[in-house]
């Protein structure tokens, strides 16, 4: 009864615990023997605090003081029953803690990979809305507020119950026993002064739990955008202005973090003054009573030991609280619907045909506003065809349709007349080379960026690649060779350096098609002349797509498509367009006459 009135007062109710918290706790299958372990440890932790001290002080105290105590061995027993009492309680505590810390770092990692596959799988659109600070605050702090919750807590939901109820048991005994029934009243009527507080600090601390969550995030994306961004921070003289927004930042993450604080430990000591204030009129109905310090002693440890569980049972709702606030964080991500969805019953890919068409294709980024408007082409197989327009033309959007980062809005995009959203994405995306402008390394060796392009390729694959994009030699110039690293996103490495090693990757993979975005825009005139051979030796024999503000690039092409404001204006060979195109032969007079 009282431990009901304890649950339905603080509102941990099973069903809405689990409910929340379900899918995490499901996660602890592979490690229930290690987790039940916990709770029989927290068992007989709660057994041996909550009844066996009270009854320790009840049975064996007065044992030792009576007027004919026990002597010799005896006596050595009957004291020696205390400390084994307190190694009992502290070995099942150590495991109980142990264990369920064992169980929770593998909850963590399961929360962590589940979380960081679930990124893996979301399209392009889904990282234009989000920040990458917050997202990395989710996948490490709000993983981990969860698995508190779903270990520590859950342990002590156990622990602390047990042994409030032995405690009860305990006092109800030994007040049964003197004939002292007040004390039981004492016990019962104390339980909903604590419990007030923990429900009203409670709802204040989960607000303020999110808002703290939220402000991590914040803060994480503001230092993520500075420290990716070093040079131009300098360049710019923008110390002192980043100093000051990242101050802003933290001021405000302070201030919820105060208040957390504030709300989370403020409990301890308010439950403690009112089990204070119900442990002293116990102690003065006692003195009234006229009991003797053998019959008060039992009865207020007894007593005593009902608050402490009060207590925890505080900190336990400050936890869930804030896991409730990271449940919702983590759940918007892991709910979060995949726009660009696998078909049921995808069709094989056939890298022999690569004739691609686009038929009426409309797209929008946000809804109502149309990047590309009815856009319709042919495009044959072995075909290179470049993209010409003013920046923000649909370019690139017209591209990253076609390995499906995103679904068109409308119309279609075949290829060898497979709508493309009929391909297993993988498939459709191993048979696609893509050279951007900005080259993405990873701060590991030349040798496994480049394999990259195909994970199985042997050592002499991964050079025979590297030799046709003219990167071998500034490779094996280094010390180390094919094994030096490339430092943070490639810092070892000039940008001509390394987009011959993004050369290189495609090289290796060998795709039927190929996009190179702008692959050559940000480069001096050696390294572009290197890039150019490169990529001379790589587009023969594939069907192409070369975006280019440089004019030079467009040399490989075999036809050229001009855009303007998501429309195709123009399509034909650079002869016919200049003749016959304004905005064509602007750009291109642009670039070459002065």
């Amino acid at each position: 009864m009282v431990k009901g009135l304890l649950m339905k007062k603080l509102k941990f109710k099973a069903p809405e615990l689990v409910h929340t918290f379900y899918p995490y706790f499901a996660m602890l299958k592979p490690v229930k023997l290690p987790f039940f372990g916990a709770l029989v440890c927290g068992l007989i932790y709660g057994v041996a605090s909550g009844f066996g001290f009270p009854f320790m002080a009840y049975k064996v105290l007065p044992k030792v003081f009576s007027e004919s105590p026990p002597e010799g061995w005896l006596l050595i027993g009957v004291i020696a029953l205390m400390p084994a009492a307190f190694l009992i309680r502290g070995i099942s505590h150590f495991f109980s803690v142990y264990l369920a810390s064992f169980c929770g770092i593998r909850v963590l990692i399961q929360i962590q990979s589940r979380l960081y596959r679930k990124l893996q799988d979301l399209p392009l659109g889904f990282f234009g809305k989000m920040h990458i600070g917050d997202l990395m605050a989710r996948v490490v702090g709000d993983a981990h507020a969860v698995q508190t919750v779903v270990t520590n807590v859950s342990t002590n939901m156990v622990k602390e119950p047990v042994t409030f109820i032995g405690a009860i048991v305990a006092l109800i005994y030994i007040a049964v026993q003197k004939q002292e029934f007040v004390f039981i009243l004492f016990a019962l009527a104390i339980v909903p002064l604590c419990v007030l507080p923990i429900r009203y600090l409670g709802r204040r601390l989960l607000r303020r739990a999110k808002k703290l969550r939220a402000g991590a995030g914040d803060l994480s994306t503001a230092l993520n955008e500075n420290l990716g961004a070093v040079r131009e921070v300098r360049a710019f003289n923008l110390q002192e202005v980043e100093t000051v927004k990242f101050s802003s930042r933290m001021a405000v993450i302070a201030k919820f973090q105060l208040k957390t604080v504030k709300y989370s430990k403020m409990l301890p000591p308010i439950i403690e003054f009112l089990a204070a204030v119900g442990v002293s009129a116990a102690i003065l109905y006692a003195a009234r009573a006229r009991l003797g310090i053998e019959d008060v002693i039992p009865l207020l440890t007894a007593l005593y030991m009902t608050y402490q569980p009060i207590r925890k049972f505080g900190t336990m709702h400050n936890e869930i609280k804030k896991g409730e606030a990271s449940v919702g964080r983590i759940e918007e991500i892991m709910q979060t619907p995949d726009t660009v969805p696998d078909a049921e019953h995808p069709v094989p890919f056939n890298a022999q045909k690569t004739d691609i068409e686009f038929a009426d294709v409309t797209f929008e980024y946000e809804l109502g506003v149309p990047v590309l408007r009815g856009v319709s082409a042919q495009i044959p197989a072995g075909t290179v065809v470049a993209l010409v327009g003013p920046s923000g033309a649909g370019k690139s959007t017209f591209v990253n349709l076609i390995p499906r980062f995103y679904d068109v809005t409308g119309g279609a995009i075949r290829i060898s007349g497979a709508d493309v959203r009929d391909f297993c994405k993988n498939d459709l995306r191993s048979h696609i080379s893509i050279v951007s402008q900005d080259t993405v390394l990873f701060n590991d060796t030349i040798q496994n960026n480049i394999r990259l392009g195909r994970l199985d390729a042997t050592d002499e694959e991964v050079e025979e690649a590297a030799q046709h994009a003219f990167a071998h030699d500034f490779i094996t110039a280094f010390e180390e060779g094919y094994d030096t690293l490339v430092g943070e996103r490639g810092a070892r490495l000039s940008g001509g350096q390394k987009q011959r090693i993004a050369i290189a990757r495609a090289f290796l993979r060998n795709a039927p098609v190929l996009i190179l975005d702008e692959a050559t825009s940000s480069l001096d005139s050696e390294s572009e002349e290197m890039v150019q051979k490169a990529l001379t030796e790589l587009v023969q024999g594939r069907t192409v797509f070369i975006i280019a503000h440089r004019f030079s690039t467009i040399k490989l092409a075999d036809r050229i498509m001009i855009f303007e404001e998501g429309v195709l204006r123009a399509d034909g060979a650079h002869a016919d367009l200049y003749e016959s195109d304004d905005l064509y032969r602007s750009l291109y007079d642009r670039q070459f006459i002065d």
